[in-house]
């Protein structure tokens, strides 16, 4: 895919796309290269910071429309819950010089206790921006798109949208960026995103509007105290805790051997 404007949208296919760049193939580990020791040529891109601590972008991370103020290249951000399979939107605001044309790499990583994955995006001296994923079935519809900042010739945007269809817990994002030198930047957001199961809606009643017998209750997962019960019928547990909906006038009865009564 070759792209001729500064502009451009990048799709993931149903296959995986190797990472390549001008000066070839791109390795699946992590390549860090001596990073610039300030801004200006051959600078390696900032979001927020140069090495020697001069503020150069204040909108470095955007989650989902939540913007971050990056503060060094380690922090922890308030934790960005989202549910199975809702639309997470990642954005890079980024100094780099000489423009998104001079971008080389920016890449997402999510790292918890269970498991590491990512999303790398490369573009090579000719203009030709490839993405890779690895693991399309933890990252489902993956669009990347670099843009330029119009304020700002010496910066540039790539936006990552992507869905994540299983339960992942609290992970540290790790953003990784090189400019077309190879001269790199590593950022770390502690306890950035969490993806949760969505809520679980139960049912208790029937077709007709009664409430489903007291076991099946908590077997849907309602708690013995929050079982319901129809009109004219008592709330009572057995005495091994069991609830059970009863005529009220066996509540005497039932309490003399031992039942307790709501």
């Amino acid at each position: 895919m070759t792209i001729s404007n500064s502009i451009a949208y990048v799709t993931i296919p149903i296959f995986v796309i190797a990472l390549t760049t001008g000066l070839g193939i791109i390795p699946a580990v992590d390549v860090f290269a001596d990073s610039g020791s300030d801004m200006g040529q051959n600078a390696a891109p900032t979001l927020g910071i140069d090495f020697n601590g001069n503020r150069i972008i204040d909108d470095g991370l955007k989650i989902n429309w939540q913007s971050y103020k990056v503060e060094g290249f380690s922090q922890t951000i308030p934790t960005q819950a989202v549910q199975i399979n809702q639309p997470i939107d990642i954005t890079l605001h980024m100094a780099v010089e000489g423009g998104p044309s001079h971008l080389g790499h920016a890449s997402l990583m999510l790292l918890n206790d269970e498991k590491t994955e990512q999303i790398r995006w490369n573009q090579n001296f000719k203009g030709m921006q490839t993405v890779y994923v690895s693991d399309p079935e933890f990252f489902t519809n993956v669009a990347v798109k670099l843009s330029e900042d119009k304020k700002n010739p010496d910066a540039a945007y790539v936006n990552f949208k992507f869905q994540i269809p299983v339960y992942t817990p609290t992970s540290t994002l790790k953003v990784t960026t090189w400019n077309s030198d190879i001269r790199s930047a590593t950022n770390y957001f502690y306890e950035a995103i969490s993806v949760g199961e969505p809520e679980k809606v139960i049912i208790i009643t029937t077709a007709e509007g009664k409430f489903i017998a007291p076991l099946k209750q908590t077997k849907s997962g309602i708690t013995p105290d929050n079982v319901q019960c129809n009109e004219g019928k008592e709330l009572m547990y057995k005495t091994n805790g069991a609830p059970v909906c009863v005529n009220p006038a066996s509540i005497a009865k039932l309490t003399a051997m031992g039942w307790k009564h709501k």
